[in-house]
């Protein structure tokens, strides 16, 4: 093989290059935006985790709760019932002695009488103490709720200590109130165990009641009582009825934002809650977002060397194996070039392999034939001849791939067949053959889809051959009159009537030019040369009125128009051609008579867009189906007698105007009974 040429050579270089850093670039854009992935998935991760962490840890602050209470309250039921039994002689002190109340737990035990005295205590008291002002007392003297209840932390007056105070009733069997139990439980004992939870620096873990006001509250290293957090989302949610949930919010009490997680302690009016400093969790996630991009840094790093290594090898290799570079990236080329033709071209694509059997067949070939659910891999050249002869159309030749390879095989660079096949819709099919010399593709056919210019070069020529015709008839009278008054003696009024006949003829040749040229121009254009207004539809059939000159003999044009005014956007010149048109056709196929009417209907119609409708009445021949289907057709005449006179081009010339207005031309017809035509634009 020639050597490339030496600026072929440097394009491939370069586009290899180029595609070496375009993937280094992809690859590097996929490392960091998987990096961004990991640290998006991260935070989640990290805050479903702390979510599950802070349930855990809420769980396990409820049940120590829960064992408290229920301890007290067995303190308080056993201390509430010997009361009733002994009265004073019940020895608190002993009790506690014995274990019976526990000590390291409860900070007090004592019993407050009915008018509010201090009267007994497991621990030594000095003087008369009058506790009858205490919440923890008054709430249970109008009634036995039959509930413990769960103080602020107030400092006990016994004691002197900072204390929750856990009280109930005593009533004597006759209903009459003795007094109150009150248990004082220090409320260190609590923050003591939320010590021992792991919540980080700014960490909470606390006991409130459904007041709002903590009974225990532990931040850090700092022990908080009374705090008031009644705006917390905590008590909006169980007001609600939500017994334990998570959420995130600023404390209302220090103004730090935590994740938190809650659990009203049931039987009680009191709820517990954990919370974690998010700045700790964006910390921690941080962290691994640091960590995680620092990876992605260096696979980076990574990446651009094995690039400008890569890149420094092609340069090597360039310089060292120009013939193989360019031998094998012209390989490539070719490979990648025929792939993406086959993925993608709309032609069809059949290779055979080195006993012509075939080895590939393409998404375009099998659409094309409806083929796509065959399997066709496999067979020889004659059983594909034989399966494609079964789509090909009636009376069509078949496909004969011998007689192609023989045309190929005898000089000419290609051979092609032109074959119809029969389907939902008419098909021609462009086959060609490519003979190979590798051994794993022995011959290639190609398939185009040459319908539509089939169709077209057939349209073409029958509008040539019409069009040649329509202009045959009128230049023959010019030729044949125009030679006898060049090669006769005419009399005076012979030579009148036939340069009138020459006249009239040259008339009918420029208008028929002038209608192709205005329908060329129409065409070409699609209504970019259109200058749109506001068109009044009554004053413009009143101007039509007018201006308009029925045959002689013939009635005015009566017009049916609504009162209220109606108006289109259109080309105003070009909507008064498309009438005048139609109008014209009117009064021409109706020779008998009759009215010709001119009417405008608004047309509301509740599945489509309100329109507007123009409709020419008369009273003519009418037409048939057949002749009602071609009436558009170029130089096509109802009337094919040719006694009414015309192009053929009037009624083509009024679809494209209407239609470039976004409009719609309708036309209904019967034989002997007249013609409706209506120009329909949008409202």
């Amino acid at each position: 093989m020639l050597p490339l040429p030496s600026n072929i050579r440097t394009d491939k270089h370069f586009r290899t290059l180029g595609m070496i850093w375009l993937v280094s670039a992809l690859l590097l854009i996929a490392a960091w935006v998987h990096v961004e992935t990991l640290v998006t998935d991260g935070r989640a991760q990290e805050l479903a985790g702390a979510e599950r962490d802070l349930a855990n840890i809420t769980r396990v602050t409820q049940e120590h709760t829960n064992r408290t209470l229920r301890s007290a309250d067995q303190v308080i039921r056993f201390v509430q019932s010997r009361y009733l039994e002994i009265g004073d002689r019940l020895n608190l002190t002993e009790l506690t002695q014995k274990g019976v109340i526990d000590s390291e737990i409860f900070n007090q035990v004592g019993i407050i009488d009915a008018k509010g005295i201090y009267v007994l205590a497991n621990l030594p008291t000095t003087g008369t103490l009058d506790l009858s002002d205490r919440e923890h007392f008054k709430v249970h003297v109008a009634t036995d709720t039959g509930e413990l209840f769960v103080s602020k932390p107030v400092l006990g007056r016994a004691s002197g200590k900072w204390s929750i105070q856990l009280t109930r009733r005593i009533t004597r069997a006759s209903g009459e109130f003795a007094g109150v139990v009150v248990v004082s439980i220090d409320p260190g004992y609590f923050t003591r165990f939320y010590n021992e939870l792991n919540l980080g620096s700014e960490g909470l873990a606390a006991l409130y009641g459904l007041d709002g006001i903590a009974r225990a509250r532990k931040v850090g290293g700092k022990e908080e009582f009374g705090t008031n957090a009644s705006n917390a989302k905590m008590f909006e949610l169980i007001g609600k009825g939500t017994l334990s949930g998570t959420y995130t919010q600023t404390s209302v009490v220090d103004g730090v934002e935590r994740i938190y997680h809650f659990r009203k302690v049931p039987q009680y009016q009191l709820a517990v809650t954990v919370g974690v400093n998010m700045k700790d969790l964006i910390a921690n996630q941080n962290r691994a977002k640091t960590a995680l991009r620092q990876q992605a840094g260096v696979v980076s790093l990574l990446i651009i060397a094995l690039a400008l290594a890569l890149t420094r090898y092609l340069r090597q290799l360039r310089r060292d194996l120009h013939n193989k570079q360019a031998a094998e990236l012209e390989i490539r080329d070719r490979t990648e070039q025929l792939n993406a033709i086959f993925a993608l071209s709309p032609d069809g694509f059949v290779s055979f392999d080195g006993e012509r059997r075939v080895k590939y067949v393409s998404p375009g070939f099998a659409r094309m034939t409806a083929g796509g659910d065959v399997i066709l891999i496999g067979l020889d050249e004659h059983d594909f001849s034989a399966w494609f002869a079964k789509r090909c159309a009636a009376g069509s030749i078949t496909l004969d791939i011998k007689g192609l390879r023989s045309t190929v095989l005898t000089g000419k660079p290609d051979a092609t067949q032109t074959l119809e096949i029969s389907g939902d819709t008419k098909r021609v099919l462009k086959i060609g053959l490519r003979i190979s010399n590798l051994d794993v593709v022995s011959q290639v056919l190609y398939f185009r889809d040459v319908t539509h210019e089939t169709e077209v070069d057939h349209m073409k020529s029958e509008f040539l051959s019409t069009a040649a015709h329509e202009l045959r008839t009128p230049m023959a009278s010019i030729l044949g009159f125009s030679e006898v008054l060049l090669h006769q003696d005419v009399e005076a009024e012979a030579q009148r009537e036939f340069l009138g006949i020459i006249y009239k003829q040259s008339k009918l040749m420029a208008k028929i030019l002038d209608e192709l040229l205005d329908l060329a121009r129409i065409e070409a254009r699609r209504g970019k040369d259109f200058r749109y207004s506001r068109v009044c539809l009554q004053e413009l059939a009143e101007d039509l009125v007018k201006s308009f000159i029925p045959p002689q003999g013939r009635g005015p044009l009566e017009l049916a128009m609504p009162q209220k005014r109606v108006e289109v956007i259109a080309d105003s010149g070009k909507l008064r051609q498309a009438v005048l048109n139609v109008l014209s056709n009117a009064y021409k196929y109706s020779p008998d008579g009759g009215p010709v009417i001119l009417g405008v209907e608004i047309q509301n119609n509740a599945d489509a867009t309100p329109r507007i409708c123009i409709h020419i009445t008369d009273q003519g021949i009418g037409m048939t189906p057949e002749q009602l289907g071609r009436v558009c057709e170029r130089f096509y005449r109802a009337d094919a007698s040719g006694k009414t006179s015309g192009t053929g081009l009037g009624m083509s010339i009024v679809k494209e105007i209407i239609e470039l207005h976004g409009g719609e031309l309708a036309i209904s017809s019967e034989v002997d009974s007249g013609t409706r035509v209506s120009l329909c634009l949008p409202c």
